[in-house]
């Protein structure tokens, strides 16, 4: 007789539960978030996003902007003069400005009246850097804007640069070799 009632409490039991699961009593409104944000931020990590905000005034000032899968994008000023584009290890020249997506100019090879020189696809610029030249002609000007996750990151370079910064860049490849 006990196990009977054992029997009994569990089918009750298993019933009540198939019930509120299939009718979505207690369903959250975003299932698709996770609950803690620990979780949250290991998603993000694995797939970072643009902020609101920055992502509303990118879509304002930049429509026509081409975007890429890693989250780079770019709006083609004058293009260049070539079919060729650097390869990993050339020597880029280039002059850029570089400023926040504010408009606070941060950095500009213009002002110094000297190009910048840097061995594309090595790592020793930006990651955005290292995928847009890779893809431009010379003489090619362009605008870059490029996410934190392919700038500076999440800590950003203080002081000029604050973490998970949008960065603007108006660039020219002058040569490669």
């Amino acid at each position: 007789m006990r196990s009977f009632f054992y029997l009994l409490l569990l089918g009750v039991i298993l019933a009540t539960v198939a019930i509120v699961v299939r009718s979505g009593i207690i369903a959250r409104k975003n299932p698709g978030r996770p609950i803690n944000s620990a979780m949250r931020e290991a998603m993000n990590a694995d797939n970072p996003q643009w902020t609101g905000d920055d992502a509303l005034l990118i879509a304002q000032t930049y429509p026509t902007a081409h975007k890429l899968s890693s989250g780079l994008r770019y709006v083609v000023r004058a293009p260049g003069e070539a079919t060729l584009t650097p390869q990993i290890g050339d020597e880029v020249i280039c002059n850029y400005a570089g400023r926040l997506l504010d408009g606070t100019t941060f950095d500009s090879s213009y002002t110094r009246g000297v190009p910048f020189t840097f061995r594309v696809g090595a790592g020793n610029v930006i990651k955005g850097w290292d995928e847009a030249f890779l893809l431009m002609h010379k003489g090619e000007k362009r605008t870059l804007i490029i996410p934190y996750w392919l700038g500076y990151g999440e800590k950003g370079q203080p002081p000029k640069i604050p973490g998970k910064a949008t960065l603007i860049f108006e660039v020219e490849l002058l040569d490669w070799r």
